[in-house]
């Protein structure tokens, strides 16, 4: 299920997605790096959609939330509640720390994509991408589709 970019989505819906997709797999959740831009002078942690996200969808495997605001309690939640979760992209949450075992956890699943952007521009991107599957790469063309969905704050997904 992709409910990337669509911002009127709280933990709220997130929560319903849970409770009525049992068997969800995949989530991906990216936001928008301006929104975070937006908030990040009054916003704080926020542990809610992670921590629903770890109550709710026990079964993901493959999870995105790039640009999230939420801190090491909700990722410790996910991780300690999603056991079958293999791929993990936390691309650009900038309140985590990844402090004591987290990073270590994080570094033991087969796809893990950090949240620090120089991440982005190590030598290391070119094994990355050998291995990464080709959910966690975009092109143009996918952004443009993707934007055609997104319309005024609302999303259309199927």
């Amino acid at each position: 299920m992709d409910i990337s970019y669509c911002l009127k989505i709280t933990h709220v819906g997130i929560e319903a997605f849970g409770k009525n997709c049992k068997s969800l797999t995949q989530l991906k959740r990216n936001m928008p790096p301006q929104e975070l831009e937006r908030l990040s002078s009054t916003s704080k942690v926020n542990e809610l959609e992670a921590t629903v996200i770890a109550d709710t969808m026990p079964l993901l495997q493959h999870l995105q939330l790039g640009f999230g605001c939420f801190g090491d309690t909700g990722l410790g939640a996910i991780l300690a509640k999603c056991k079958a979760l293999t791929h993990l992209d936390i691309q650009g949450c900038w309140n985590l720390k990844l402090e004591g075992e987290l990073e270590d956890r994080c570094l033991q699943l087969p796809a893990f994509k950090s949240p620090w952007v120089y991440d982005l521009f190590t030598d290391n991107d070119e094994k990355d991408d050998e291995n990464d599957d080709d959910e966690y790469s975009s092109s143009d063309s996918e952004i443009e589709d993707l934007v055609s969905f997104v319309i005024d704050g609302f999303c259309f997904f199927w």
